[in-house]
């Protein structure tokens, strides 16, 4: 009976720990299956989120080749921005903001670059599977045919001759255009495209008040400085340039007439002749928040003198004058109802200023026929750099490139109306270029560079180019 019993439990104990086994077994084998199944499953999602990276970055590489092409078509068509890419006809073109296929969005985004002949190209695209990803890809474009051309063999090379006699007395450029006034009461706002600039086309003729005496253009709008007791200011939309329209007048106090003038913000800064009125101020400052309505803020009065130029940056404006002790007064205009004076600038001459202009931390003043170099690192004491530069005559107006490496000149002198000097090292300021312009009576009057084409254009005095295109050769 002992034996059997003994036999008995150890069968049952045995059995017992069978049904462990088969338990551990089974616990073993839903783990394997489960990590096999987890490997499977993450296998396929690894494959298919490699594949679903590398469509993305043969997007994005494509969108480099295909804003490759369109530059190599015309360099002047990659205008800064950011782009859709859209095929026809086996041709590529710019189109929207992105374009969009089979859940993945690609946008370029074209930049300038170091200098005028470079653009940066950044093509990214965008995708959800099921989190946001990206990639992006970098290109630097070079306008090779461009970049060997050399503002040392610049000449007239466009000219655009109006129905008129009237001199061209300024001009601003932008894009495919540019926008000129002339010394005329009527007809004498006129817009010219310059997007082939061997060859300028006027595109619209218009008339402001009075007699123009300066433009900027900011944005859609050109605001033109006239001599109009009624109207010193007028804002014309030019968001149409064939069809330009007047959208609003402004009549400042007194009967001084406007020189110069800048948009900085929403306020437009106007630099006018002396004027004894009450409040008729010699800087005028102006809210054009508004273009359709602009309002008049205040000013800064100082009735012994005219202002013959205008350059703001920051919370100051530098205005060129005539007097011969106070040729550049240093504005605070951080208020621009009320702008106070901050220095007066008076090189060692006796000689009046007739414009200023400037980029970073340096104004360039045209005193007589000379330019000075002020560094206005310290608005409060600006500093004259070592060298006076003398240009071929009065210095009208001064422009600067985009890569700020040099600075044209628009002069009287009868025999290199038109110069070009180099202003990278601001202390010393040496000639590129001389360019005569046909005729005895071919002062030119103002300058304006154009960065889309790598051009600058010039307001003349001539009766048969009134507008001039230099290009770089």
């Amino acid at each position: 009976m002992q034996k059997a019993w003994l036999t008995t439990n150890r069968t049952m104990r045995q059995a017992g720990f069978s049904v462990v086994e088969v338990l551990l077994a089974a616990t073993v084998l839903g783990f394997m299956a489960t990590a096999l199944v987890g490997a499977l499953v993450y296998g396929r999602s690894a494959t298919a989120d490699a594949s679903d990276h590398t469509r993305a970055v043969y997007l994005a590489d494509e969108g480099i080749q295909a804003v490759t092409n369109i530059g190599n078509a015309a360099f002047a068509n990659l205008t800064v921005g950011t782009f859709g890419l859209v095929q026809s006809g086996g041709i590529w073109t710019l189109s929207g903001s992105s374009d969009t296929a089979n859940g993945y969005t690609r946008a370029c985004t074209i930049a300038n670059g170091s200098t005028t002949t470079r653009k940066t190209v950044t093509c990214t695209v965008t995708w959800a599977n099921p989190q946001a990803n990206s990639v992006s890809s970098v290109a630097q474009l070079v306008n090779w045919p461009a970049a060997i051309k050399l503002w040392s063999n610049t000449a007239v090379t466009g000219v655009y001759n109006p129905a008129t006699t009237t001199d061209a007395i300024k001009v601003d450029t932008v894009g495919n255009y540019a926008y000129v006034i002339l010394n005329a009461t009527t007809n004498n706002f006129i817009i010219v495209n310059i997007s082939n600039p061997a060859s300028p086309t006027v595109v619209s003729n218009t008339s402001v008040a009075a007699s123009p005496t300066n433009i900027t253009v900011s944005g859609n709008y050109a605001y033109i400085a006239t001599s109009s007791d009624t109207a010193e200011l007028q804002i014309v939309d030019i968001s149409t340039p064939a069809s330009p329209v007047i959208r609003s007048s402004l009549n400042m106090t007194g009967t001084g007439d406007p020189t110069s003038i800048t948009v900085s913000g929403l306020t437009a800064y106007v630099a006018r002749n002396q004027d004894t009125t009450t409040n008729a101020y010699e800087l005028t400052t102006v809210n054009v928040a508004s273009p359709t309505a602009p309002v008049a803020l205040g000013g800064f009065n100082i009735v012994t003198l005219n202002m013959t130029g205008l350059y703001v940056k920051d919370n100051y404006a530098y205005v060129a004058t005539n007097s011969t002790t106070q040729e550049m007064l240093v504005l605070n205009i951080a208020v621009p109802a009320t702008p106070t004076l901050t220095f007066t600038y008076n090189p060692a001459t006796t000689v009046a200023a007739t414009t200023v202009n400037g980029f970073d931390n340096t104004v360039y003043l045209g005193v007589g026929s000379t330019i000075r170099a002020i560094d206005i690192t310290n608005p409060g004491a600006p500093v004259a750099q070592a060298t006076t530069f003398t240009t071929a005559g009065t210095v009208n107006k001064i422009d600067f490139d985009v890569t700020h490496q040099y600075a044209f000149i628009g002069t009287s002198g009868t025999a290199g109306e038109f110069q070009v000097v180099n202003v990278t090292n601001p202390a010393s300021v040496t000639l590129v270029k001389t360019v005569d312009v046909t005729g005895t009576t071919s002062t030119i009057n103002g300058v304006a560079y154009n960065d889309t084409y790598d051009v600058t254009v010039a307001a003349s005095a001539s009766d048969t180019q009134e507008i001039i295109v230099f290009p770089r050769l």
